[in-house]
């Protein structure tokens, strides 16, 4: 029986640092014109989701409008202050801290091309205009005002307009794991 409580722990604990180092993560930047982008992603964090590496499967809307539609997938690409320019072959890791944070998510290698369908640019670069940048712009959704793309420009990066978050994992989900690696236990043990 203390074995079979043991395995239990083993399995529980297990379940519970696979779901805590991998996921799904939220996040949003309300811009100070009140346009707000937002979207998801997976990725991996070893530290409770302060930053998050290895991302995969982005989303990313502007005002609720999906960037989708253009020819290409959405790509991520590190803006290095160093250079003053985009780089894909830094890996990007997002911080939950708006400060660290270098990046542009659009539909093209940004390295590469200049000339994006629809971006998302944040970076706390004090070479852009002092204290770092938001941009978001979307050229396929029409601006009523302007007749151009959509846009949304901070030229002072607003730290506090920043959000990123890990998507709650259902609480039932460990204990299903462990219930699982019991199971599994159990049956080895009796064969």
């Amino acid at each position: 029986m203390n074995l079979l409580v043991k395995a239990a722990a083993v399995a529980a604990a297990l379940g519970a640092s696979a779901v805590a180092s991998a996921g799904t993560y939220d996040f949003s930047y309300t811009f100070g014109d009140g346009q707000v982008v937002a979207g998801s992603f997976n990725g991996t964090s070893t530290d409770g989701g302060q930053t998050v590496g290895g991302i995969s499967n982005l989303q990313v809307s502007l005002d609720g409008i999906a960037f989708a539609g253009a020819p290409g997938a959405l790509q991520l690409n590190y803006w290095n202050p160093g250079t003053e320019s985009f780089d894909d072959t830094t890996p990007v890791t997002l911080s939950a801290t708006a400060a660290n944070n270098s990046f542009v998510i659009s539909d093209v290698d940004t390295a590469v091309n200049a000339n994006p369908t629809y971006e998302f640019f944040l970076s706390s670069d004090p070479n852009l205009a002092g204290l770092g940048q938001a941009v978001a712009a979307n050229f396929l959704q029409t601006d009523p005002n302007t007749g151009n793309g959509q846009s949304a420009v901070d030229l002072n990066l607003n730290s506090s307009a920043w959000s990123l978050t890990p998507v709650p994992v259902p609480a039932a989900l460990p204990l299903l794991l462990s219930g699982l690696g019991l199971f599994g236990f159990a049956r080895r043990r009796a064969a």
